[in-house]
């Protein structure tokens, strides 16, 4: 950045050296002039927007997350923008809210990068453009003369209403240059759905991804699945957290990513100052999301201490040499089956062993998000049923077989089965409940406890808890662990806040780990010896 002489050194040139004076005074003037007239070519570039056009030359991915004002959409519409301008016969797609926003936001940007001769209505036979300030460029769509590149301009909402917009098209440039950008989403905050089928028409192009928005919404299934694993490779320090260090740039392998921050105060003319005045005293989550473009948990988070990278383990040891065990083993663990049915869904269920030392393990969830799909879809409303809740029109013998098939793949007999106490008792037509259908089969239930919802949730908060400033060992670790397949259950803890209609999607699993919580009079599951589970077993009688 350019910075002015001071007021002393200009009255020392002033009396000394006047035409050194207005030598650097014309040169200071005319590199603004010439940034306002040609932003492109000539513009100032934030430290940030050189992040992102590294993460595109190395990686198919760009996960854009800024601040407030940090300047992500300007960043992008020039980046955009330097590859339409450049590279021969590209299609380029740019995906916006709706069409209000496409208009005045997306475009608006892209059309303030247009080199200053194609600022003027332009049409030839390799090209078209046509924009006007009220209705964006005309049919939401311009073709760049010199290099016959297509952009268009779509919207989330369009997708959401017909998901077959995509359909036949290749993004990115035939060439494969290095700035090979197939397709721009501004502000996303749907779930994968539109970037899954999106992927799909890249690769013929082998053109790469880029998406930007302020993560308000905070850790979502969606920005998950970026940053778990994630690898800092670049951290800044934050003025408004006491100087601590945080990330800038970081690389997802499970998506080959590039996850870049852009900071509210790397942006000059973003207006810094007001915006943290607002943010004094405000909570550290609120700061992390408005300043640094860093996705928090919510703040309505229920258990705030569940950490995807500490409690969710799979076959290989992560970071702190975890994994998860064979549960199978009845001598070190006690299996455990939850059941949350419904009506109009699915039945939700889980199963765990629980060790020695008292410590949970889930093991398995149905619906599981790798054979049905998601249980919850976060988007519009924020969240809604997904395709793992679509009744799959199981009746109680089917769902008996079908539990029984999976306690036979895990290699499990529950010592206890748990049902939800309100649900379970309902009677129906023939007034019998579900504690006598499933009994009909030999499979036998016991009612979840009654107590209230918050009780639930803060033993649940407890089996979460450690001190996540110091090492995690034998004496320091949460009692709770969860296999990495249990996708929709995870979702559920992460995003779960009790927040009513908003989030309802999200209880049903959420329900089955409080059920599992509250059993043994609230003290949790525990483990029992194979003489003392052998000895139950044969006993006569029940509860």
């Amino acid at each position: 950045m350019m910075t002015p002489p001071s007021d002393e050194e200009i009255v020392w040139l002033l009396e000394n050296d006047r035409d050194t004076l207005e030598h650097l005074h014309r040169v200071y003037e005319d590199r603004i002039n010439w940034a306002v007239e040609d932003p492109l070519n000539l513009g100032f570039e934030l430290d940030g927007w050189t992040r992102i056009r590294d993460g595109l030359y190395n990686t198919n991915e760009v996960l854009v997350l800024g601040g407030n004002r940090s300047g992500k959409t300007t960043g992008c519409a020039k980046i955009v923008m330097e590859a339409v301008t450049k590279n021969n016969d590209g299609h380029v797609v740019c995906f916006s809210q709706n069409a209000d926003t496409s208009v005045k936001v997306q475009q608006a940007a892209i059309w303030e990068m247009m080199p200053k001769e194609f600022k003027k209505k332009t049409k030839s036979i390799e090209g078209y453009i046509n924009f006007s300030m009220q209705n964006g460029f005309t049919g939401s769509s311009f073709i760049f003369p010199d290099t016959r590149t297509r952009v268009d301009f779509k919207t989330y909402t369009q997708f959401t209403n017909n998901q077959t917009i995509l359909e036949g098209f290749e993004f990115g440039f035939k060439q494969e240059p290095a700035l090979n950008i197939g397709t721009w989403l501004d502000e996303y905050l749907g779930d994968a759905t539109l970037v899954n089928t999106l992927r799909f028409r890249l690769a013929t192009r082998n053109s790469k991804l880029l998406i930007g928005f302020t993560p308000i919404d905070g850790y979502t299934p969606f920005i998950s699945d970026y940053l778990q694993g994630a690898e800092t490779k670049e951290t800044r320090k934050a003025e408004l957290l006491n100087n601590k260090p945080l990330p800038i740039k970081q690389y997802s392998p499970k998506r080959d990513a590039s996850v870049v921050y852009l900071h509210s105060d790397e942006n000059p003319f973003g207006g810094y100052d007001r915006i943290a005045k607002d943010l004094k005293d405000r909570p550290d989550e609120e700061i992390l999301v408005r300043a640094y473009g860093v996705p928090v948990k919510s703040m309505t988070t229920l258990l705030p201490l569940f950490n995807t990278e500490v409690n969710v383990l799979g076959k290989e040891p992560n970071k702190y040499g975890m994994s998860f065990p064979d549960i199978s083993n009845q001598r070190e663990f006690t299996a455990y089956m939850v059941v949350d049915p419904a009506g109009a869904r699915n039945y939700t269920a889980i199963w765990a062993g629980v060790d020695k030392d008292g410590v949970v393990y889930i093991a398995k969830e149905f619906p599981d998000r790798n054979t049905y799909g998601e249980w919850a879809l976060f988007g519009d409303p924020k969240w809604r049923y997904g395709p793992a809740s679509k009744k799959i029109g199981y009746n109680i013998e089917g769902y008996v077989d079908l539990f029984k098939e999976i306690e036979a793949e895990l290699n499990v007999k529950p010592y206890e089965r748990i049902g939800d106490s309100r649900f379970f008792a309902k009677e129906n037509e023939n007034n019998e409940d579900l504690f006598r259908a499933f009994d009909d089969y030999n499979m036998n239930f016991i009612a979840s406890d009654g107590r209230m919802e918050e009780v639930g949730i803060n033993a649940l908060d407890e089996w979460f808890s450690y001190n996540p400033n110091v090492p995690i060992d034998e004496a320091n670790r949460p009692m709770c662990y969860i296999h990495e397949d249990c996708g929709n259950l995870i979702d559920s803890l992460i995003n779960y806040g009790s927040k009513g209609k908003a989030d309802e999607a999200l209880k049903d699993f959420f329900d089955v780990m409080r059920y599992l919580r509250m059993t043994n009079g609230g003290e949790g599951p525990n483990h029992v010896m194979r003489r003392q589970l052998e000895t139950t077993m044969n006993t006569k009688g029940g509860y």
